[in-house]
This record gives structure tokens, sequence and C-alpha cells, in this order.
């Protein structure tokens, strides 16, 4: 019967200290709700769950490094000038119907296939026809070095077909200077023009026309004659500023280094001396 009743007490009292801890745990878990409703925050995160404010460190914050610096552009090369162009430069003296001479030109004389040039250009015309051949171009000149006194019956007798044809005094003159240049304006005077065909030209056509461009001897020359020195001189679309008409077989050295320059920018000699005017 002791026994009993000292079972019963202790269970009264574990019983009782039970219900203390739960009491004491339920006081404590209010008070902590009741302390972050009104303000409190947890130590890692705010109210809501926001991340609270960490502490400031002590050491300085750690700089982005600076971008790196643009590279420096490459130096681009400078645009080639060009050959200089020397007025006095015998190579380039220009006779046109603005740029007339009074009197003869002096200069020693050399011969290519019978015919005159100024003596410093002959060793380049016979390169040029040297290599036409290689290449199964048979070339024949028709005309070279011309005096004033030439050109002079040459113009009169132009002049003459036009008014055969029926045009008046005035307009045979300025028809015929469009393939005639008058005394003292021809580029043959200069000694450094040639007109230049194919060998067997006269047994295709009877006077010189402007059909020949199309020939394999005149596309070997207008391909190949900068490379020694000369110049498509009238070219087709260059009319109106040379004054003479197309002429497909007219060639005039100007020196290697202008002809290249003049012929890859497809200009005439007038334009490539600021002449145009």
């Amino acid at each position: 019967m002791g026994k009993h009743r000292r079972k019963t007490k202790t269970k009264y009292i574990v019983r009782r200290v039970v219900f203390a801890l739960l009491l004491l745990l339920v006081v404590v878990l209010g008070g902590w709700k009741l302390w972050q409703l009104f303000g409190g925050e947890d130590p890692v995160s705010g109210i809501h769950g926001e991340p609270a404010s960490l502490p400031e460190s002590s050491e300085p914050p750690v700089s982005a490094p600076d971008p790196a610096p643009d590279p420096e552009p490459e130096p681009q090369p400078e645009p080639d000038p060009g050959p200089d162009i020397d007025p006095q430069d015998w190579r380039l003296v220009l006779i046109n119907p603005t740029h007339a001479i009074e009197k003869e030109l002096e200069m020693e004389f050399d011969e290519v296939q019978g015919y005159q040039f100024d003596k410093r250009i002959t060793g380049k015309i016979r390169e040029l026809i040297a290599a036409a051949k290689e290449d199964g171009i048979n070339l024949a000149i028709i005309s070279g070095y011309r005096t004033m006194d030439r050109s002079r019956i040459l113009y009169a007798n132009k002049i003459a077909e036009y008014k055969n044809m029926g045009y008046d005094e005035a307009t045979a003159k300025i028809e015929a200077a469009k393939w005639v240049a008058p005394p003292g304006t021809s580029e043959h005077h200069s000694g450094l023009a040639m007109d230049i065909v194919s060998a067997g030209y006269y047994t295709k056509y009877s006077d010189l026309v402007e059909a020949f461009e199309n020939d394999p001897e005149a596309i070997w020359l207008k391909e190949n004659c900068a490379r020694f020195g000369f110049i498509l001189r009238f070219p087709k679309d260059k009319t109106e500023v040379t004054g003479i008409n197309f002429e497909p077989w007219h060639f005039r050295y100007v020196g290697e280094e202008h002809a290249k320059e003049i012929m890859e920018q497809g200009i005439c000699l007038e334009e490539y001396l600021g002449e145009t005017e």
C-alpha cells in the first residue's frame, strides 16, 4: 500500500514537471513571435524574409579592374600619290588645240620601220613590236614624226574632203580638225606619237576606222602599251576633253610610270596633267 502511494506520487511530480516545461516552451515561443512581430529581426534575415544588412567590412572595397584599353589601330599605308608630274619633263609635253607650238621642236631622230621618232623612244617602240610578235601579233607603223608643213598639207586635204561632201568652209575646218590636227597642234610634232595598226590593215580597211578597236592587234596594243611607256592617246570616252575623235591606232610615249597611271585610271593625258580647260 505504501509502495503504491510512492509510485503515484512520483508520476504526479513527473507530470507537473513536464507540464511546467511545456508551459515554459509555449511562453518562450510566444515571446519570440511577439518580438519578431514588433520589430525584432532574425540575425540572418529581416522581416518578411528579406536579407538583413551585414556589418560593413573594415577592409577597403575591392574596385573592379580598369577595362583594358582599346588596341591601337594599325597604321594604314599612305595612298600611293603616283609619280611626280614635272611640267618640264620632255615625255609629258602637251600639244593640242589649246597648247599649240609655233616652231618645230629640236630633237635627235631615229627610224623604226622607215618612220622617224625622237631617238629617246625608238628602243621602246622596237621592244613593243617584238613583244607583240612573240604573242602572234604583227604590227605596222603608218605614221611617226610629222613636221608642221606636213600637218598643213594633211589638214588642207581633209578640209577639201568635207567640202566635197557639201560642208561649208567653216564647218569643214571644224570637222577636219577632229581627224587631222591643224599645224602646230598635232601630237606627231612631238616625235613621241605613232599611228600603228595590224600588218595587213589595208587588206581589210581602206582608211583608218574606229572598227579597228575590235581587231586582235588593237586589243593587244591597248592591254600592253603601258608596259613600254605608251598610252592610248585619244580614248573613246574622252573626245570632249581631247577634241579629237576616238583613234584606236594612235599611241603616245609618256614613260612607263606615267603610262601605267593613265591607263589604269582610264583617263587621257589632259586629265592627267590637269589641263582640261
